[in-house]
């Protein structure tokens, strides 16, 4: 079976990652089996590639695999039956969905969530989290959440998938695909710390996330929150 080494807070059971996300839900589109492994941001000494040093990674009997991306490329490559994405079209529509987190989602995000995943880590992870964030923010991550409208920045940001869900069910179009699950683990990184109506998000968006939430008997839905 597939391991999957996953972050970890201080209730292992509460799995943040967005990255990680991205794997599992490509893991179960292809209907492979997996088991997670939880690990913390300060059990570096635990982590299968000491020198990557992130997660998530997955082991399958003697491989290692790193990052996210590289994951999904190899899943895809050696479990070729039901595919992430079939089409050049579907391909583009997934880098078009990273450049948008990364440039759009996940700098107004960040700031609201990092000071809330910091309070539900473990202690031994608190300064370290702390120290890395700060640094890239450039405030303390208190002052950074306080930043005014940011929630309506992040709500302005997702009415970018109402468009496209107003008239199909899935970003994949009548089956969920890679653009989904890619954009849906941000929704579980946001999820996992606050409550569902942290944010007003428009109809088209909240209907999608209940499909999303519905897939694979519900595995998205009974995951632990940091409430």
């Amino acid at each position: 079976m597939i391991k999957l080494y996953d972050l970890a807070l201080a209730n292992e059971d509460v799995r943040p990652s967005p990255y990680c996300w991205k794997v599992k839900f490509a893991l179960m589109h292809k209907g492979l089996e997996f088991e997670t492994v939880p690990l913390r941001f300060a059990e570096k000494d635990n982590y299968p590639d000491r020198e990557h040093g992130m997660l998530p990674v997955i082991e399958d009997r003697e491989q290692i695999i790193c990052d996210s991306n590289n994951i999904v490329a190899w899943l895809e490559k050696n479990f070729p039956d039901k595919p992430l994405t079939e089409t050049s079209g579907e391909r583009a529509a997934v880098e078009f969905y990273n450049a948008w987190l990364t440039s759009d989602l996940m700098p107004i995000l960040a700031p609201l969530l990092w000071v809330r995943i910091h309070a539900a880590a473990h202690d031994d992870d608190k300064n370290h989290y702390r120290t890395t964030r700060e640094k890239r923010l450039g405030s303390t991550l208190e002052e950074a959440a306080a930043k005014p409208g940011l929630k309506a920045e992040a709500e302005a940001a997702f009415k970018t998938l109402a468009m496209p869900l107003a008239g199909f069910r899935f970003l994949g179009g009548d089956t969920p695909n890679l653009s989904d699950y890619t954009v849906f683990s941000f929704v579980m990184w946001m999820r996992s710390v606050v409550s569902d109506d942290f944010l007003d998000l428009p109809q088209p968006v909240v209907a999608w996330i209940e499909r999303m939430l519905d897939l694979f008997d519900g595995y998205a839905r009974e995951a632990v929150r940091a409430l």
